[in-house]
């Protein structure tokens, strides 16, 4: 019996040092990726000061061969010419070593590396609060920045003010709002759906994939229920897709399409969100909000039905084939600019 005692009394002692060990590491770890952050950059602030004080626009271009082969012969590989370049562009990008000081305690060099280089402000900032918030690893990232997230999410066709106004919610209060969730279209490319296929199939094979589903979704997204079911007036009805989105605290009933949208899917799943907010919305929830997921969209009838701005029912185009990106782009800019448009419109008549 003591032995039994005293093996199970190592291995808590074991385990305990084990996780201390780990937890000092990922300590470290950070530590010396924040001071190796603000290492270089202040770096990029020397190099970029020494060039400002010589005002010729040929000289950065000559010192920053000489430099980096000089610290490479001193401290080894880290400091080739286009890691010196990326130093730059980071003292460029955060003027104030405060707010950069912040943000390096929640994302590696790597991260920092990959969003330097976008050069648009707002959407460099969203891509900053959404990787801390969602804890991106550096291959999420890019493959979000390469799939064109900003361009798709909601909060990308509102006007800069509130866009700003959302990330310094999200930033200092931790609190998502719908349009930094939703996003239009939706890339499934994933699902391996090509050719004809049917509703089932489509849910069936979210459900087969459903980690890359709710990567592409937004990871507080939380499964809840496949086909599920309500009984109203004695009738059988079944919501495509249930889930709970932690951050927004809220059901999200999702209906499949395959075709364009319908009128008709309105009152649908207004049907599906009272029923959700009358028996499954527990104390403390928001109202639930429905995603209705169609392969085309009918701008028409979503404008009439004042569907655009609706914050309880979204509506959203799926793609099960991922497109040329510029073509991509080309499109979503169209609906960023119409979206702008319709707001500057609007303005004018209040």
């Amino acid at each position: 019996m003591s032995e039994l005692i005293n093996t199970s009394n190592a291995s808590n002692l074991l385990n305990s040092i084990v996780s201390l060990i780990n937890l000092t590491r990922q300590n470290v770890a950070k530590t010396v990726n924040q001071e190796l952050t603000l290492l270089y950059w202040k770096i990029g602030k020397n190099i970029n000061d020494e060039i400002l004080n010589n005002n010729r626009a040929d000289y950065g271009k000559k010192i920053i061969p000489d430099l980096s082969l000089k610290l490479t012969e001193l401290y080894g590989t880290g400091f080739n010419k286009r890691n010196l370049q990326s130093f730059i562009k980071l003292n460029t990008v955060f003027e104030d070593i405060t707010i950069l000081h912040a943000v390096s305690t929640k994302l590696s060099w790597t991260h920092l590396r990959t969003i330097i280089y976008i050069e648009n402000s707002i959407k460099r900032e969203f891509y900053i609060q959404i990787a801390i918030h969602e804890r991106w690893s550096v291959r999420t990232l890019q493959e979000r920045i390469d799939s064109l997230l900003f361009e798709r999410t909601a909060i990308s066709k509102k006007p800069e003010e509130t866009i700003l106004n959302e990330l310094e919610q999200l930033k200092s209060k931790q609190q998502i709002t719908p349009d930094l969730t939703f996003r239009d279209p939706y890339i499934l490319d994933f699902l391996g759906l090509h050719d004809s296929y049917s509703e089932k199939d489509l849910e069936s094979t979210i459900l087969a994939q459903l980690q890359y589903f709710i990567t592409e979704m937004g990871s507080e997204f939380a499964f809840l229920a496949r086909q599920k079911r309500i009984i109203i007036d004695n009738e059988d009805y079944y919501i495509d897709l249930l889930f709970f989105h932690r951050g927004l605290k809220s059901l999200i009933a999702i209906d499949l399409k395959l075709g364009k949208f319908k009128a008709g899917y309105k009152g649908q799943m207004e049907l599906y969100l009272k029923w959700l907010e009358h028996n499954e919305q527990k104390d403390g929830e928001n109202k639930p909000i429905g995603l209705i997921l169609c392969s085309e969209k009918s701008p028409e009838q979503i404008n009439y039905l004042t569907l655009d701005n609706n914050e309880q029912i979204k509506v959203a185009e799926y793609l099960t084939q991922l497109p040329e990106k510029q073509l991509l782009l080309e499109k979503l800019e169209k609906a960023i600019a119409i979206a702008e448009n319709k707001t500057q419109t609007n303005g004018r008549k209040s």
